[in-house]
């Protein structure tokens, strides 16, 4: 059987409240969104013309070639994207101020009749469009841009310590979209992201459900004893019957 699938790093990023903006906000905005990509990927010293990119209006997915280091990904184009996304929203005096969404994966891919096919694509896909990636951009007003990390590139670069940053740089969150049920690891360039109020915090190993209890059967303080007939015998034995419940 043919198998065109590679292992490939993942970016999927979006823009914030693109469809809140009218129509021509919208294709300003596109145009935005482009401009600032090119600009990071060469401030981070990649070549964006060997990415794959997937479009998709507010966003895109973009397939880095196979012998782009992952941990140079996550040392250098988060950092570029938020300082081109800094310049860019400071030349904006008319609310057309840019803020994005970065999800960074590393899965197996393959390219389909309508662009990449693969579960690494659903997952970076899902983590960049995930509540806590929206709750921490809306959680924090002043930054440009949230990054996530899938669990794996977190373990295996981050805990490494294969990058620059630290793991006190991330926050573990619970993603929950669709059918897709895992974790991320947050993190917003130049903010504490563990002082972020987030309520979807919890790591997934933490959250597994304690069986209930039964119900412990409430007496009913009122006990009544009936002794029918004589008692007889040299040591009696009086039974006395509780009644629980109404």
């Amino acid at each position: 059987m043919d198998n065109h699938f590679s292992r490939r790093t993942l970016l999927s990023s979006d823009a914030e409240n693109y469809s809140g903006r009218n129509d021509l906000q919208q294709h300003e905005l596109q145009q935005a969104r482009v401009d600032v990509l090119a600009v990071a990927t060469a401030a981070a010293g990649f070549d964006r013309s060997r990415w794959s990119v997937q479009p998709a209006g507010d966003g895109e997915l973009a397939v880095l070639p196979a012998n782009v280091p992952e941990w140079t990904v996550i040392d250098e184009f988060p950092s570029a994207l938020a300082h081109a996304l800094a310049a860019y929203n400071a030349s904006q005096r008319h609310g057309g101020r840019l803020r994005m969404r970065l999800a960074i994966h590393q899965g197996l891919v393959s390219p389909a009749a309508g662009g990449y096919a693969g579960q690494g694509v659903v997952a970076v896909s899902r983590l960049v469009d995930s509540a806590p990636a929206r709750q921490a951009l809306a959680a924090c007003p002043t930054t440009d841009l949230v990054v996530l990390l899938s669990p794996a590139l977190f373990e295996e670069v981050v805990r490494q310590g294969h990058t620059r940053m630290s793991e006190r740089d991330f926050r573990e969150v619970v993603v929950r979209n669709k059918t897709f049920h895992g974790s991320a690891w947050l993190h917003v360039p130049g903010h504490d992201i563990h002082a972020l109020p987030l309520d979807t915090s919890v790591p997934v190993n933490e959250r597994a459900e304690k069986p209930a209890r039964p119900a412990e059967p409430v007496a009913n303080p009122a006990v009544t004893s009936h002794i029918h007939g004589g008692v007889h015998g040299d040591n009696p034995v009086i039974g006395i019957q509780n009644r629980f419940g109404a």
